[in-house]
């Protein structure tokens, strides 16, 4: 921007993004700071109005990113079906072949990948809404699994995994064959042990380290 007639640093266009002008330009002298700006004409305020207004736009414009994130493709049942699982990160090879490996077995096993997660893909609550469950496998405890549950309102459960190590195929097998057999119970996750997966192995000992067997910890 050149014209100091015209110049309003915190006036918008259609993207939600504001000018900019050429440094050193006579006329467009303008605030920069941490302090609440005046909508449109950037002078400091201090009005609980304009700072919701602000705070709104700001969230706004981040969302309207989401225009340019690419539509996401699931692998597998394009329409919906048994089972997705949700990755992100590096959770991607791991996901997609057990998929592969369950879809090979004749079972309805699905898969998507995100690479956007502020704002998400346009698409991804319509896609959740397809499946009748939901797997998220996230090598921390749970955080994006906790995001989409919020967000969109699925019962999306999680295998979750910080040992350092990435999942091995066979962990994310037994997770979906848990699911799918109707066996995962009220857990909102599980987590891996000894290389596979299993329910009676999700009581952690806090004094050994490890899982316990649940007919030893009922006893």
């Amino acid at each position: 921007h050149t014209d100091p007639a015209t110049y309003n640093i915190y006036k918008r266009n259609e993207h939600l993004s504001r000018p900019w002008a050429i440094p050193g330009t006579v006329g467009l002298e303008h605030r920069i700071g941490g302090l609440e700006k005046q909508h449109v004409t950037g002078a400091v305020s201090y009005d609980d109005n304009n700072h919701q207004i602000m705070t709104d736009l700001r969230r706004m414009k981040v969302e309207k990113v989401a225009d340019d994130i690419p539509d996401l493709e699931i692998v597998g049942d394009k329409d919906g079906g048994d089972l997705l699982l949700v990755g992100w990160g590096g959770t991607y090879g791991s996901i997609l072949t057990a998929v592969e490996h369950a879809r090979e077995q004749g079972k309805s096993v699905s898969c998507i990948h995100l690479r956007h997660l502020s704002p998400m893909p346009k698409n991804l609550g319509a896609i959740l809404k397809k499946f009748k469950k939901v797997i998220i496998p996230e090598l921390n405890t749970g955080q994006l699994r906790l995001i989409l549950r919020a967000k969109f309102l699925v019962d999306a459960r999680g295998v979750n995994k910080v040992s350092g190590k990435p999942f091995l195929v066979e962990e994310l097998n037994a997770a979906i064959n848990i699911m799918l057999d109707g066996k995962w119970g009220d857990h909102d996750f599980l987590t891996p042990h000894n290389h596979t997966t299993r329910v009676e192995d999700q009581i952690v000992d806090p004094f050994g380290g490890g899982p316990k067997k649940a007919a030893a910890a009922e006893g």
